[in-house]
C-alpha cells in the first residue's frame, strides 16, 4: 500500500497518486488535470468527468485512514447521492498501479478508490451564485419544494428506541459545540463561542419534548446530512443537492428540520436572510411541516456552529495568511448567525386582510422574504386538507365545496395551529387569508396574545377595475392555487364584517395598486418597528 505523506511542492496529491496528473491515466480524452483539495478529499478535474478521492485523514468526527473503509465509503457515496443527484454520480472507479504509476486504466494492483462524477462548472455552485447575486428567490423557493418532496419520499427511522430523539440530538449538538470550542481555542478565537454555551443549553431544554415528538412522528429520515451552499449546484437549470454525507450514518439520519436549518443558516451566514426565507417558504408550502418551526432556531444555531468549526479547520490547515484570514472572518459570521438564532427578536403576527384580488398574497410573499417571516397561505392549506394539489381545480362555487363554512373553519384551525408553531419557535409569521369574519380575526389575535406576540392587520385594497383585472388574469393563467373569480369577489363583499376599533388590532392600510407597493408597505411597517424603510 502506498504512502500518502509526501506530496511534491506545488501539488496537494501525495507522490503515490501523482501519476493521475497524466492524461494517459484516464480512459477518456483529457487535456489537463486540476486538483482541488478539501480537508477531507482530493478532487481531480479532468474535463467531462471529476474523480473524488478520500484523503487518509482523521478528525474527531471522521476517520479515513483505512483504505478498505475508504472504498466502502465510495460505494456509499454513490448509493446516497443517486437519490438526490442521479445524473451527477456515475460509478466507483479503482485506481491501479500500472507501469509504476497511479492510473485509472491498466491491470496492476489496486492502490486506491475514487468516485467518478460528471464535472460541472464551480461557478454554478450555490455559494458562488449567492456571492455573485446570480440566484433568485424563486429558484430557492423551488428548491425548497424539491427538497420537501425528496424528504417526503424517504422512509422514517425504524426501529426507534424510546427517548432516542432528544438524547441523540442533545448529544450531537453538545459534541459539536465541544469540538468547535477546542478548534477555535487553538486558533485563539473561542471567546465569542463561549458566550453561546448557556443559551444553547436553554434551547435544548426548551425543545426536548418537541424533538422527541418529531422523532416519534417519523420526522427523522436518512437525509443529505451536509446541505450547505457549496453542496448545491445549478445542474441542467435546477438547483440540485450533491455530496451527501456518507461517512457517519448518525450525521444523516436526522430530523428533516435539521436539514432545512442547515441551508437557512448558511444563507444567513452569506448575508441573505431573504433567500433563506424563500427556501423555507417553498419547503413549507410543499410539505406542510409547520411543526419544524418550533425547533428551527435550535438547529440553525447548531448548523452555524458546524460551519464555524469547519472554518476553524480550514484556518488551521493553511499556511496562506489570506486564506486563514478569510476562514476566520467566515467563522465570525457563522458565530453571529448562531447568536441571533439563540436570541431572536420578539416574533410578530401579521394578518393579511382584504377581498380576492386585493394583492394580499403577492405582498405577503414579498414581505416574508424582506422582514423575514414565515408565509402561511389559506389557499394552499385548504387544498392540502382536501387532498388536492395546489393547482388542482375543485370546481367549488362560492359558499360550497371547498368554500363551505365547515371547510373554512377547518382551514383556519390549521392556520392557527401553524401560527402557534411559528410563534412558539420565535418566528414572525404572515397569515395570508381574507380574514373577513370578525370571529376569525379575534381568534388569531387571542392566539398571538397567548404566545406573547403583537398582532398587526394589513388591510389591502385596490381600485375596482384593478380587482377585476387581477382576478381575470389569474384565472386565465391557471398558475395560482386560488380559485377566486368575480362571483367570489361579490360573495365576499356581501359576507364581510367591517373592521372595528374595538377589535383591538392595529390596522395598516395598504393600497397595492400604487407604484412600488412593497416599498410603500415596508415604509408603513417601519413606523410599527417591523421593517427598515426602503
Amino acid at each position: 500500500m502506498p504512502t500518502f505523506q509526501t506530496p511534491s511542492p506545488g501539488c496537494p496529491l501525495p507522490a503515490a497518486l501523482q501519476g493521475l496528473l497524466r492524461p494517459e491515466a484516464y480512459s477518456h480524452p483529457v487535456e489537463t488535470v486540476r486538483v482541488v483539495e478539501t480537508h477531507m478529499s482530493w478532487v481531480l478535474l479532468s474535463g467531462p468527468l471529476a474523480y473524488k478521492i478520500k484523503r487518509p485523514v482523521k478528525f474527531a468526527f471522521a476517520d479515513f485512514r483505512d483504505p478498505v473503509h475508504r472504498a466502502h465509503l465510495c460505494e456509499e457515496e454513490i448509493r446516497l447521492n443517486r437519490r438526490f443527484a442521479p445524473g451527477l454520480y456515475l460509478e466507483v472507479r479503482p485506481i491501479f498501479l500500472h507501469d509504476g504509476q497511479a492510473s485509472f486504466v491498466g491491470d496492476g494492483a489496486q492502490i486506491e478508490t475514487a468516485v467518478c462524477m460528471r464535472q460541472f462548472d464551480r461557478s454554478a455552485e450555490l455559494d458562488e451564485l449567492v456571492r455573485s447575486a446570480a440566484v433568485t428567490g424563486e429558484e430557492l423557493e423551488a428548491f425548497g419544494a424539491t427538497l420537501a418532496a425528496m424528504h417526503g419520499s424517504l422512509p422514517p427511522r425504524t426501529p426507534r428506541p424510546a427517548g432516542a430523539g432528544s438524547r441523540q440530538v442533545s448529544g450531537m449538538i453538545r459534541r459539536n459545540f465541544a469540538e468547535a470550542l477546542s478548534l477555535t481555542a487553538a486558533a485563539g478565537t473561542s471567546a465569542p463561542l463561549r458566550t453561546l454555551r448557556w443559551p444553547l443549553a436553554r434551547q435544548l431544554r426548551r425543545c426536548s419534548a418537541i424533538l422527541e415528538a418529531r422523532d416519534a412522528g417519523g420526522r427523522v429520515r436518512e437525509c443529505h446530512g451536509d446541505l450547505h451552499l457549496s453542496n448545491v449546484v445549478r445542474l441542467d437549470g435546477r438547483l440540485t443537492p450533491f455530496d451527501t454525507l456518507e461517512f457517519e450514518p448518525a450525521f444523516r439520519w436526522i430530523d428533516v428540520a435539521d436539514e432545512v436549518a442547515f441551508l437557512c443558516a448558511d444563507l444567513r451566514g452569506y448575508g441573505r436572510p431573504d433567500l433563506a426565507a424563500a427556501f423555507l417558504g417553498g419547503y413549507l408550502d410543499h410539505g406542510g411541516d409547520f411543526q419544524l418551526l418550533r425547533v428551527l432556531d435550535l438547529y440553525m444555531a447548531h448548523r452555524a456552529l458546524v460551519r464555524a468549526k469547519i472554518m476553524a479547520i480550514r484556518a488551521a490547515g493553511t499556511t496562506d495568511p489570506a486564506r486563514r484570514c478569510a476562514a476566520l472572518e467566515r467563522q465570525v459570521e457563522y458565530l453571529d448567525v448562531a447568536r441571533r438564532a439563540l436570541a431572536p427578536p420578539t416574533p410578530r403576527l401579521l394578518l393579511m386582510h382584504g377581498v380576492s384580488g386585493s394583492g394580499k398574497t403577492w405582498l405577503a410573499r414579498q414581505l416574508a422574504r424582506r422582514l423575514p417571516a414565515v408565509h402561511l397561505r389559506s389557499d394552499l392549506e385548504r387544498k392540502r386538507l382536501a387532498g388536492l394539489a395546489p393547482l388542482a381545480a375543485s370546481g367549488s362555487l362560492p359558499g360550497a365545496g371547498l368554500y363551505t363554512d365547515d371547510t373554512g373553519d377547518r382551514t383556519y384551525v390549521r392556520l392557527e395551529a401553524a401560527v402557534r408553531d411559528a410563534l412558539a419557535g420565535g418566528q414572525s409569521v404572515i397569515c395570508d387569508a381574507t380574514f373577513l369574519a370578525r370571529t376569525r380575526r379575534a381568534a388569531f389575535r387571542r392566539a398571538a396574545d397567548e404566545m406573547g406576540a403583537p398582532t398587526l392587520l394589513l388591510h389591502c385594497t385596490a381600485p375596482e377595475n384593478e380587482l377585476h383585472a387581477r382576478l381575470r388574469a389569474r384565472r386565465s393563467t391557471g398558475d395560482d392555487p386560488s380559485e377566486a373569480d368575480e362571483a367570489v369577489l361579490d360573495w365576499q363583499r356581501r359576507h364581510a364584517d367591517p373592521l372595528l376599533p374595538e377589535e383591538g388590532i392595529t390596522v395598516v392600510e395598504l393600497d397595492t395598486s400604487v407604484p412600488e407597493p412593497l416599498d410603500a408597505a415596508l415604509s408603513q411597517l417601519a413606523t410599527q418597528g417591523l421593517a427598515e424603510p426602503s
